[in-house]
C-alpha cells in the first residue's frame, strides 16, 4: 500500500521560514538537521511544498533563487488567503512576524488544513492565542508550536530522567539565555517553554524585572521579532504548583548561548549548547559527572516536529508542543510584563 503524500504551503520566508544552510551545524548537543520550514519540507519524503507566501515580492524572488533547484515551479503569493483557497493545503507552516500568527492560523484552521506548524511564540496576546487554539479545536486541526527544544533528544532524555524519579523530586529549574538577540518574545520563549516542559505543572505566581528602558512595556509593543531593541530581556522568579521554583535570566550579550540546570534531591542535570551532564554526589567534595547520551534517533527539532505531525494525523495521539502548552509559556511572558510595569509586583496565575 502506498503511503499518502501531503500538500503543504509556507507563509513567511525569512530566517526560520526559508533559510538554507550550506554547511551542517557543528553544535554537538543539537546535532545536524534541517534548520528551517523549507528545509524540512525538502527532506520529508511524504510532503510536497506547493505554494509560498510573503508580503514582499523581493523575498519571494530570493526564495526562488535559494531553492530553485528543489522547487523550480513553486507557486508564489502575496496574499495567504488566496494561497489557501487555491492550494487547499493539508499542512500549513506559519513563519511570519510574531504578532501576525493569529489571523493566518485561524484562516488556515477554517480552511482545508489538517495540521498547522506555527513558529514560536504562539502569539503576542492571550486573546490571539485563544482564538488560534479555538479555531484549531473546532475544526479538528492539529496545532503544533515550534518550541524546538521539545524535540531535542538530549532535552527529552533529561526530562525522562526527571520523570523516572531516579533523581528524586525536582526542586529548582534555572534557565539562562545570553546573546545579542536575547529577546523575551522572540528567543526567550524557548527557555521559558523549557521551564514549563520540565516543571510539568502549572505556574502559580511570579515576580519579574525587564531590561532598563522598558517600564512602558505592559503589553507587547515589539516589531514582530526583527529588532532586538524593541523586545526586552528579563529576569524572573516563577513558583509552580508542587513547590517547584524556577529562575529565568536573560541578557543581550555579544557572547551567545543558553543553558538550563535542573536540581533534584539526588542529583543535578546541566544542559548547555555545548554539553549535557548528569551530576551526583554524596558530599560537597565528591561529585560524579556523567555525560547525558540521547537514545538513538533519526531526526530532531523541526524535522522531528513534522514527522510527529504526520504520525499524529495518521495514528492519533498527543503532540509534544500543542497550542495549549505554548499558551502557558506566553502567559508567563505576559505576567513578566505586568510584574515589571507594577514595580516588580507579584503576579498570580491565571492572569486576570
Amino acid at each position: 500500500m502506498t503511503e499518502p503524500t501531503y500538500s503543504a504551503v509556507l507563509v513567511g520566508l525569512t530566517g526560520i521560514g526559508a533559510g538554507r544552510l550550506e554547511e551542517d551545524s557543528s553544535i554537538p548537543v543539537f546535532g545536524k538537521m534541517p534548520r528551517s520550514h523549507a528545509a524540512v519540507y525538502n527532506h520529508h519524503p511524504r510532503i510536497q511544498l506547493g505554494g509560498i507566501c510573503d508580503l514582499r515580492p523581493e523575498v519571494l524572488d530570493q526564495f526562488k533563487e535559494t531553492w530553485g533547484d528543489v522547487w523550480p515551479d513553486i507557486r508564489t503569493y502575496t496574499d495567504y488567503r488566496e494561497m489557501f483557497e487555491v492550494e487547499e493545503p493539508d499542512i500549513v507552516s506559519v513563519a511570519t512576524s510574531d504578532h501576525a500568527h493569529a489571523d493566518i492560523t485561524v484562516a488556515a484552521a477554517t480552511g482545508s488544513a489538517r495540521a498547522i506548524f506555527c513558529e514560536k511564540p504562539i502569539a503576542t496576546s492571550l486573546a490571539d492565542a485563544d482564538r488560534m487554539i479555538a479555531a484549531a479545536d473546532a475544526n479538528g486541526v492539529l496545532l503544533s508550536i515550534d518550541h524546538t527544544r521539545r524535540w531535542d533528544p538530549v532535552h527529552l532524555k533529561a526530562r525522562q530522567l526527571v520523570l523516572s524519579g531516579e533523581l528524586g523530586p525536582l526542586r529548582t529549574i534555572h534557565a539562562e539565555l545570553f546573546s545579542p538577540r536575547a529577546m523575551l518574545f522572540r528567543n526567550g520563549t524557548h527557555s521559558i517553554d523549557l521551564i514549563n516542559f520540565f516543571a510539568g505543572t502549572d505556574p502559580q505566581w511570579l515576580t519579574a524585572e525587564l531590561e532598563e528602558g522598558f517600564e512602558h512595556f505592559s503589553e507587547y509593543q515589539g516589531d514582530g521579532g526583527r529588532d532586538p531593541d524593541t523586545d526586552p530581556y528579563a529576569s524572573a522568579y516563577i513558583r509552580f504548583a508542587g513547590g517547584i521554583r524556577a529562575f529565568y535570566n536573560s541578557y543581550k550579550t555579544a557572547f551567545p548561548g543558553s543553558q538550563v540546570t535542573l536540581t533534584c534531591d539526588r542529583g543535578r542535570i546541566e544542559i548547555s549548547d555545548r554539553h549535557a551532564l548528569l551530576i551526583r554526589g554524596s558530599s560537597h567534595y565528591e561529585w560524579s559527572t556523567t555525560p547525558i547520551q540521547a537514545d538513538s534517533y533519526t531526526c530532531e527539532e523541526q524535522m522531528a516536529a513534522m514527522v510527529e505531525l504526520v504520525d499524529v494525523l495518521e495514528n492519533g495521539g498527543e503532540l509534544i508542543s500543542p497550542g495549549g502548552e505554548a499558551r502557558k509559556t506566553l502567559e508567563i511572558i505576559l505576567g513578566m510584563l505586568q510584574s515589571h510595569h507594577n514595580g516588580n509586583a507579584r503576579v498570580n496565575f491565571p492572569l486576570g
